[in-house]
């Protein structure tokens, strides 16, 4: 191969980062002028000016390496078949489209879709002041939550409140816990999580989301030595 690809690569915030740069870029800049100087040129015949004569120079150029294919042709402004062009069309829609993730409730980028970029939870949520240990969705707890709160601030509701009743409260505002690591959830805050990995695929829904953390719901009998019986309440 008269021209060669260099790779390096790094670790990153984002995760592992692959660099890609060109050897021989003298011969490059040579075989780029040098195919961007063929041509097609129709001339009539001396002889005969009915004759169309085609005068052609022609380059071929093979290039196997993906990378050194797209930069070249870039470079040159190659005609693109409808397949290429649809093709680039995916890789422009992968770098730009923005995509909500179900596990993380972040945005991201599906190229950048790398392995520990999503930081969540993959178990259920459950009361810890439920006599039946309750389980709940996220969403369905952090609108618990909110209600909650809602009503507290509402002085025609419950004018002036005792520290006691404050205190109970904020005791109720730290009952929600997940099942995956006990950490409490909070409402108004960055939610961070005991998992890492990749972000969920845009098929995935936030329901089946949650079916998915709602199937670690036995693990909750280890951690609370109860009855089974206990753990049959309805996902809020």
């Amino acid at each position: 191969s008269l021209i060669g690809i260099n790779r390096s690569e790094g670790n990153a915030s984002t995760g592992r980062t692959t660099n890609l740069s060109l050897i021989n870029h003298n011969i490059y800049t040579h075989i780029k002028d040098k195919f961007q100087n063929t041509y097609i040129q129709a001339v009539s015949n001396s002889d005969n000016d009915n004759t169309i004569v085609s005068d052609e120079k022609w380059s071929v150029v093979v290039i196997r390496e993906p990378f050194l294919l797209h930069q070249f042709r870039d470079d040159v402004k190659f005609t693109l078949s409808n397949d290429e062009i649809e093709e680039e069309e995916e890789e422009n829609r992968r770098a730009t489209e923005r995509i909500k993730c179900v596990q993380c409730n972040d945005f991201y980028i599906e190229q950048d879709n790398r392995m520990g970029a999503c930081v969540h939870h993959d178990g259920f949520i459950y009361d810890n002041y439920s006599s039946r240990l309750e389980v709940w969705t996220q969403r369905g707890a952090i609108e618990q939550l909110l209600k909650e709160e809602a009503r507290s601030i509402q002085p025609s509701a419950y004018g002036m409140q005792a520290s006691e009743q404050k205190e109970h409260l904020e005791r109720m505002k730290q009952r929600f816990k997940f099942i995956c690591c006990h950490q409490t959830l909070f409402i108004g805050g960055m939610m961070g999580g005991c998992k890492k990995g990749k972000h969920s695929s845009p098929n995935v829904t936030v329901e089946k989301w949650e079916e998915t953390c709602h199937e670690n719901v036995l693990e909750i009998v280890d951690l609370h030595c109860c009855d089974i019986d206990d753990l049959s309440s309805v996902v809020k």
